[in-house]
């Protein structure tokens, strides 16, 4: 069986990029079955494996094999770790524990009143939990309730406990009367059948790491940016039209208003030739009216002469004589200063 090795790096590699050669850019694997190689974690009480004379021992043995059947794994490339197994005598057992649980992809922990108790188990749980948060998971603690912890059944109770916290969110699987029969009946071979398919299936799932997750958050927020500057540059050009039809409109209502002023002033120009043009009109009808008067002149003065022609062919009075030279100055003078303003 493949011992772990001491190399930091390599074990800063295995949790946060993958367990292929080290490269400039992260590779990025989205189903944990990808991985060259697959390690499991295998969480359980020693006490409780020697009271059961290596029951629990037996039981990783059982579920490693079978689990690595279903995935199609090389017994090379696949372990589901456990500290008897995998620490060698005279090694820093803490150390080994801690690049395992660093290592492991998927968390196996046995429940039992033991385990729940044991500072060793609580310090598995925190640091795989830390793992499983770097890869970007939620699902790959599978608990096995092996051994009655009353707490469990009070709700109020396992909240209030860190361990039994995590194991009370998880979708555990009851084994407390399986534990009770030999590991070769049939019902515990189902039973380890059934609970490595969903250990599998889960370990199959593609999954967005979190690498992928943030370039796909990067992505969402880039083409959320682009959206925005897309609206944005969609209003501003729809207030450019808007604001290029006001200004044609502006431009076409200014015209209009200057061609009616125009036409105003135009008219305006019309009425005043025409209001010009009527005072000469006036003083030709002046002149016309007198012409007739003078016209009427004559012809009084016509009428007079001839009177006056026959009354001298009859007799001659030197006073009416007089007045007819008088009167026909008069009328002469008059005749001439109307002629003049005519003529004028």
């Amino acid at each position: 069986m493949t011992r772990l090795g001491p190399d930091k790096e390599l074990t800063k590699r295995t949790i946060f990029a993958s367990f292929g050669p080290a490269t400039p850019q992260r590779i990025i694997m989205a189903a944990l079955t990808d991985r060259p190689e697959l390690i499991g974690f295998f969480s359980y009480s020693r006490d409780d494996d020697d009271d059961s004379h290596g029951t629990l021992s037996e039981l990783r043995d059982r579920i490693q094999r079978e689990l690595r059947g279903q995935l199609g794994r090389p017994p090379a490339k696949f372990r589901l770790w456990q500290d008897k197994e995998a620490i060698a005598p005279g090694k820093l057992w803490e150390g080994e524990i801690k690049a395992a649980i660093e290592q492991a992809v998927f968390f196996i922990p046995i429940v039992t009143p033991t385990a729940v108790r044991s500072q060793y188990c609580k310090h598995e749980f925190d640091a795989f939990l830390a793992s499983e948060r770097a890869l970007g998971r939620d699902d790959l603690v599978f608990p096995l309730y092996y051994i009655r912890v009353p707490a469990l059944e009070n709700e109020a109770e396992w909240r209030s406990d860190p361990v039994l916290t995590i194991i009370g969110q998880r979708q555990w699987t009851d084994w407390r009367n399986l534990r009770l029969l030999d590991l070769q009946d049939t019902r515990v071979r189902e039973a380890i059948a059934q609970f490595c398919a969903k250990v599998a299936d889960t370990l199959r799932r593609r999954v967005a790491s979190p690498e992928e997750k943030r370039q796909r958050a990067e992505a969402e927020r880039l083409a959320a940016e682009a959206a925005a500057r897309n609206r944005a540059e969609q209003e501003r050009l729809e207030e450019e039209t808007k604001r290029r039809a006001e200004e044609q409109e502006a431009r076409r209502q200014a015209e209009r208003e200057r061609a009616e002023a125009e036409q105003r002033q135009a008219d305006a120009n019309r009425r005043a030739e025409q209001d010009a043009r009527a005072p000469d009109g006036a003083a030709n009808r002046e002149k016309s009216n007198e012409a007739g008067a003078l016209v009427l002149l004559f012809f009084v003065f016509l009428v007079g002469s001839a009177y006056v022609i026959r009354d001298l062919s009859r007799g001659f009075d030197v006073v009416a004589f007089g007045l007819l030279v008088v009167l026909l100055s008069f009328l002469a003078a008059l005749s001439y200063v109307i002629w003049l303003r005519i003529r004028g």
